[in-house]
């Protein structure tokens, strides 16, 4: 293994990383389905900095290019793939389904079979975007939003190889891989800006749904992960040891661009300021690296949190707790302690099944190594 495989698959912050992310996403939607956000609430302020769905995008792209790196077998890399997302999402799925039974929602909205397998079936393969009609009065009206990303990972998942492909064909002539990932990055920025500029006009529009669960719109985030993993030692010479000063210089154009030019934050943030919060998270990865060893014990409760934590807002909604702080720490630890479970039962353990992986997590004993 190169030094800097060597150096990012074992001194790194992503687990950490990753929880701050789910946490903001967790977070955002606890405050605005309670009722709670507010621009005098901190956390609120705070929060819309820091979107969580791009950075997952991001690093997802670094680590995943840098798994198809170290072993470019395409059986492996699937069943990786699938291990680490579909054990826990059957669960919650699941549990999920649970939460409403015991809410009391099937006994005045019973399903029929048939939409209740084709949702099952929605969620339980690539279409968690779809959402049937007998859940629209359960909650927010959307049992899981957040999983719609999931689908449109498993598209990233699925172009890694092509992207390789592109990079590395000689049919592109004197194009270096470089060159050819920052044209990608280019191309699916305008695919961006197109498709954010439509929002507010075409937000209704079925079409205008399924492009935005569809890969174009993002795709450009975890190509800019790839890129940057391909890069690695350029960016880590120049931006490993810096996270204070990176993270000032990105809060500084985050409060001045949005209070001058009206830049967005959230899913679609602006480009360039995607790019700076990437140079933050990539600086806070490789600043004091030991740190997410030291905080989680290479414990990864990320996904959980991400998977859960709308399912647990939801119950919480159709039993009518909600709008207050009592009610948002309750979500939370619920979320939390979901999540925890969902990583000592299902996830940790579903993750010994993954051919030659990229990271590996401690168990109890020191010695011996979970893949």
């Amino acid at each position: 293994m190169s030094d800097r495989h060597l150096v990012t698959t074992k001194s790194n912050n992503f687990d950490l990383i990753r929880l701050a992310a789910a946490l903001q996403v967790a977070v955002v939607h606890l405050l605005h389905h309670q009722g709670l956000d507010s621009d005098h609430n901190i956390l609120t302020v705070l929060a819309r900095y820091f979107p969580g769905v791009p950075i997952f995008f991001f690093v997802s792209g670094f680590l995943i290019s840098q798994s198809f790196d170290r072993n470019p077998s395409l059986a492996d890399f699937t069943l990786n793939r699938c291990l680490r997302i579909y054990p826990a999402l059957i669960v919650c799925f699941l549990v999920s389904i649970l939460s409403v039974y015991a809410a009391g929602y099937f006994r005045i909205q019973s399903p029929g079979l048939i939409s209740f397998a084709s949702w099952a079936a929605a969620q339980l393969s690539f279409l968690q975007f779809y959402n049937p009609d007998f859940m629209r009065h359960y909650g927010t009206g959307v049992l899981n939003g957040s999983v719609w990303t999931i689908g449109v990972e498993l598209q990233f998942y699925a172009l890694i190889p092509l992207i390789y492909w592109l990079m590395h064909s000689r049919r592109w002539g004197r194009m270096s891989a470089n060159n050819l990932c920052l044209t990608l990055i280019l191309v699916f920025i305008v695919a961006n800006r197109i498709y954010s500029m439509q929002i507010p006009t075409l937000s209704a529009s079925i079409f205008f749904k399924l492009a935005g669960v569809t890969f174009i719109p993002w795709v450009y985030m975890f190509l800019t992960g790839v890129f940057v993993q391909h890069n690695f030692s350029w960016f880590h010479s120049r931006l490993s040891g810096k996270f204070l000063i990176v993270l000032a210089v990105y809060g500084a154009i985050a409060v001045l661009t949005e209070r001058w030019l009206g830049w967005g934050f959230g899913n679609s943030i602006n480009p360039i300021l995607f790019f700076a919060l990437v140079a933050a998270g990539f600086t806070a990865a490789f600043s004091n690296p030991t740190l997410s060893d030291l905080v989680l014990r290479r414990n990864d409760i990320s996904y959980g949190v991400y998977v859960y934590h709308m399912p647990v807002i939801n119950f919480f909604l159709a039993i009518g707790w909600g709008a207050s702080i009592e009610a948002f720490w309750g979500a939370m630890l619920a979320t939390l302690g979901l999540a925890l479970m969902s990583w000592l039962i299902i996830e940790k353990p579903a993750l010994t099944l993954k051919k030659h992986p990229l990271y590996r997590h401690v168990t109890e004993n020191r010695d011996k190594i979970v893949r």
